[in-house]
């Protein structure tokens, strides 16, 4: 197994990398800059985008073309080739304390993203969102203090995420148009923060301030631990011609007391000869 980093790009909050198999491309968020970078794999030429708004939590690929950015207290459309951001929705709207964080394309094509306390010594109740194609948005779940790492099976009948109950990822039971319902404990006694899914439906999450990645299996048992010394790690998804390559975003400069004692800190890193391959992403159909 070997650890590089992908480019020289340092980013304060490395954040929601998602790999688009149609593009061949990576894109990722540095959250409190806020920029949106996106990685071309045939030229290995990356490039990146000022965003407007304070901070931008995670990012879907439109069918259609261009993005949808959960930023700040909404959802907002982006495209890239004349940098337009146009609103969507905002959800949170009045809500000042709160903002949108990680999130991810379920199977069904909807954009889910949920909402994190700005600053860490409040608690105020966060809810998660679904951004339909059809633009509506839905509050399906509440209870979060900072959502983070959801992802899907491959059916679309289960979803995994974090941030109700400090140190723990629960599953739920998922489905299109429905809202998540019978959560249960998959793994306790963590650090979960961003999370994806990979080919043989094992869920990985990125342990924050915990310098390892987790291999954990639907039954929630640790498969497997990825050793990251002196990064703080804050989400990780597959990628590469034949989605083998792991690519894992971490922290440039000190976030809620965690700080990067390695060299490079803040930089997308990429792990190759691990063994393991992930799946396609889907797109938000919207």
């Amino acid at each position: 197994m070997r650890i590089s980093e992908l480019n020289d790009h340092q980013c304060h909050l490395g954040e929601g990398p998602l790999w688009d198999v149609a593009e061949q491309a990576l894109y990722w968020v540095d959250s409190y800059a806020p920029r949106l970078f996106r990685y071309d794999n045939a030229s290995a030429r990356t490039v990146s985008w000022d965003l407007p708004g304070r901070q931008v939590g995670s990012i879907a690929v439109r069918e259609r073309g261009g993005l949808i950015l959960a930023m700040d207290q909404g959802f907002y459309a982006f495209e890239p080739q004349t940098g337009a951001v146009e609103t969507i929705a905002i959800p949170l709207a009045g809500r000042e304390g709160l903002r949108l964080n990680d999130g991810k394309v379920d199977p069904f094509g909807s954009f889910v993203a949920g909402g994190m306390n700005i600053d860490y010594r409040q608690s105020e109740n966060c809810p998660m969102f679904r951004l339909s194609p059809q633009l509506e948005v839905e509050e399906i779940l509440d209870g979060f203090d900072c959502f983070n790492g959801p992802c899907f099976d491959d059916a679309g009948d289960l979803l995994y995420v974090t941030g109700r109950d400090a140190g723990v990822i629960e599953v739920f039971d998922y489905g299109p148009g429905q809202a998540p319902r019978n959560g249960r404990v998959l793994l306790e006694d963590c650090n979960p923060d961003g999370a994806t899914v990979d080919a043989e439906g094992f869920i990985w999450s990125a342990q924050w301030d915990s310098e390892c990645l987790l291999r954990i299996a639907p039954d929630g048992r640790v498969d497997t631990r990825l050793e990251i010394p002196g990064q703080v790690v804050s989400s990780v998804m597959f990628g590469g011609a034949v989605l083998d390559r792991i690519f894992v975003t971490t922290v440039g400069d000190e976030v809620h007391g965690a700080v990067p004692t390695g060299e490079l800190p803040g930089r997308l890193l990429v792990i190759e000869d691990s063994g393991f391959r992930g799946r396609a992403e889907p797109r938000f159909k919207g």
